[in-house]
């Protein structure tokens, strides 16, 4: 059988976990890097059970056990940085790992067995045997699959799809990793806003900022009320925001497929980003050896793997829209260690 060629385009989380499975499939895999590098450095999230069951079939759970972050209560504060409450530790079963953490491991076992090209998403004309890259320099090549893997504001979800049609919150992230070390998570959800800090295993800490986008008001601004604790992380978070989340109504064009923050909007509370890029790139990867018509294969994979994502977008959310609750009874003093 010939051997399938599949353009990968984005090198973060899930286009590695993408170009991992299907090389495990023996197809030649071009792995298209398109300029800014990712960016990893968030909090740290445990990875769920389809993100587990999918890192253990891969091969890739002791690898990625050996990375796994400290594990620590979670504390929500109030708007002036009081603690309210403390809920127990995740399961043990569960590694908390960080998006840089899964990147070095899936970088590991890829090695050399893809190939790396630097170079703009090219034009893209797909028909029902696959799919002609027209690249900037005038090259063309063929590819049986692409996968759209770079990001939020994907560039082959916007040459090939609509834009979304729901009315979604547009949400900005700002995540830094930092030397303030804490013995506990903070947590603060609002509804228009997101302060998270956790510890890492190196002794620094995680901060990330996340936001509905605000027209001319400094990011800096929009967390200045919250107390002690944010004036603090601000002055030492460096960089610029990040984009927002937008979700598309398909995933799937012809032999082109969307996958991660390229086909739908998770938001910034969802702690799902990494679990699905992992449990989706392995039943993509399943899809293909199980259905030997790619459009069938395709197709398969987005109805199976749809209601996963639509489990972690009603979480998001739920998480968003909730606001401390003040004086509730289940909230109880918790020791803060800053």
């Amino acid at each position: 059988m010939p051997t399938r060629r599949a353009l990968v385009v984005g090198e973060g989380t899930s286009g590695l976990a993408t170009t991992y499975r299907l090389l495990r499939s023996d197809w030649d895999v071009t792995v298209l890097t398109t300029g800014a590098p990712p960016r990893f450095d968030g909090v740290p999230a445990a990875l769920t059970d389809f993100g587990l069951g999918a890192a253990r079939r891969l091969g890739l759970l002791p690898a990625l056990t050996e990375r796994r972050q400290p594990r620590c209560a979670l504390v929500q504060v109030d708007s002036t940085g009081v603690p309210l409450a403390t809920h127990p530790k995740p399961s043990p079963r569960h590694p908390v790992l960080g998006r840089d953490d899964v990147a070095a491991v899936l970088n590991d076992v890829i090695g050399n067995a893809a190939r790396r090209r630097d170079a703009r998403v090219p034009e893209l004309v797909a028909d029902d045997c696959g799919v002609t890259a027209t690249f900037a320099n005038g090259d063309e090549d063929w590819f049986d699959l692409v996968v759209g893997a770079d990001g939020a504001c994907s560039a082959i979800r916007d040459a090939v799809f609509s834009p979304p049609d729901d009315d979604l919150p547009r949400w900005s992230t700002l995540s830094g990793r930092i030397e303030l070390a804490s013995s506990c998570a903070v947590s603060m959800h609002h509804a228009t806003r997101s302060l998270r800090l956790h510890p890492l295993r190196d002794g620094h800490s995680a901060v990330s900022f996340a936001w509905r986008h605000a027209l001319d008001t400094p990011w800096q601004q929009l967390f200045a009320d919250l107390g002690w604790l944010v004036p603090e992380l601000v002055s030492v978070v460096d960089g610029a925001p990040g984009s927002a989340w937008e979700r598309t109504n398909r995933w799937v064009h012809r032999r082109i497929a969307l996958i991660g923050d390229a086909a739908w909007y998770l938001g910034p509370h969802t702690e799902r980003g990494v679990s699905l890029a992992l449990g989706g790139a392995e039943l993509l990867g399943d899809a293909l050896d199980i259905f030997p018509d790619s459009d069938q294969a395709l197709s398969w994979w987005e109805r199976t793997l749809r209601p996963y994502v639509r489990r972690a977008q009603t979480r998001a959310r739920e998480l968003g829209d909730r606001e401390v609750a003040w004086g509730s009874p289940n909230t109880r003093s918790a020791n803060w260690t800053r």
